[in-house]
């Protein structure tokens, strides 16, 4: 499932609430079916934030990967020294 998919249904849900809180007749229904559309709406506008910074999560993962790569391999192809062990 998409980002925008997730979102859009998000939003779908947060629409079908608030149009049965509209209805409802008990005061304790509607303000459950407003918190509830109102979480629904604040999630789907959060979901492409959290992707965005996923992704610039995973660019640095994979960075710091390719970075820290080589440094690794130096110390590997070093031949050891009375020194590397206890």
């Amino acid at each position: 499932m998409t980002d925008e998919l997730l979102a859009a249904m998000h939003g779908v849900l947060a629409r079908y609430h608030r149009s049965i809180a509209k209805k409802a007749t008990l005061d304790i229904v509607r303000q459950y079916h407003t918190d509830l559309a109102q979480r629904f709406a604040d999630e789907a506008a959060q979901i492409p934030r959290r992707t965005a910074i996923l992704e610039r999560l995973h660019e640095r993962e994979v960075e710091t990967r390719q970075t820290m790569a080589p440094s690794t391999n130096d110390v590997r192809d070093k031949p050891a020294t009375r020194y590397d062990h206890p």
